[in-house]
């Protein structure tokens, strides 16, 4: 699972564009997101959050533009190619925050893992560290719909998370949290940064909140304006 970035942006979108619905959501939108570094895209409802998301997960590819992966440009690689990159190495949560209803919340943590080939000890441990991090220990045998909405957004960000991916996208993913539960999901996001390069991309519709991150941006008419910007770490 693990990754060596040889280049100096982890994930480079240039000139990309999407139309959905027939109408154009992303246009020309250029955005670097450099290894170990967190990034918030904030933007009114129906900007298009979900789209560059999706796209910067690999879920999608754009009408035009280049998605760079650690200098690979993915929009040439066949489907079963980029699944694999996706697998490997992006932990991806949809606003939705889909879970399988017939298994447990340690079982659903524990998938990603389950498709990478780990053995059952080691699974069981890395997804219960998971959940303890992200506030939900003593829920590990309780099913989705035995939880709140803000424990079942926790439970998909740790299901993103325990395979120890290089790139996080998440897509609203404090949309559902009160201040001090979504404080402790980015603090979490943040300490994997510095202990395992992790890269996150973050969409929100708070326009105003205080959020720590190394980047910021407002997505609008199609493209990002940067708020916040350091120099590459």
């Amino acid at each position: 699972m693990a990754l060596r970035v040889v280049a100096m942006y982890l994930l480079k979108l240039v000139g990309v564009s999407k139309v959905v619905g027939g109408e154009l959501i992303l246009r020309d939108l250029d955005l670097e997101i450099p290894g170990s570094a967190t990034v918030l895209v904030r933007g009114r409802s129906g900007v298009g959050k979900s789209t560059l998301a999706r796209i910067a997960a690999l879920l999608w590819k754009p009408d035009s533009g280049t998605v760079l992966f650690n200098g690979v440009d993915t929009c040439t690689l066949s489907e079963a190619e980029r699944s694999k990159v996706r697998l490997r190495h992006i932990g991806y949560v949809d606003q939705e925050y889909v879970l399988m209803p017939e298994l447990t919340v340690l079982e659903n943590v524990e998938l990603p893992l389950l498709l990478l080939g780990v053995e059952k000890k080691k699974r069981r441990e890395l997804a219960k560290d998971a959940l303890e991090a992200l506030g939900l220990k003593g829920l590990e045998h309780r099913y989705p719909d035995e939880l709140s909405g803000g424990q079942k957004q926790r439970v998909v960000i740790a299901r993103a998370l325990v395979k120890g991916p290089r790139l996080l996208v998440a897509d609203e993913p404090f949309s559902n949290l009160d201040n001090e539960a979504a404080r402790n999901v980015l603090d979490y996001i943040r300490r994997l940064s510095r202990s395992i390069g992790l890269s996150a991309l973050m969409t929100t519709v708070d326009l105003y909140g205080d959020y720590q991150v190394d980047y910021e941006y407002v997505l609008e008419n199609g493209r990002l304006t940067a708020v916040k910007r350091l120099e590459p770490r």
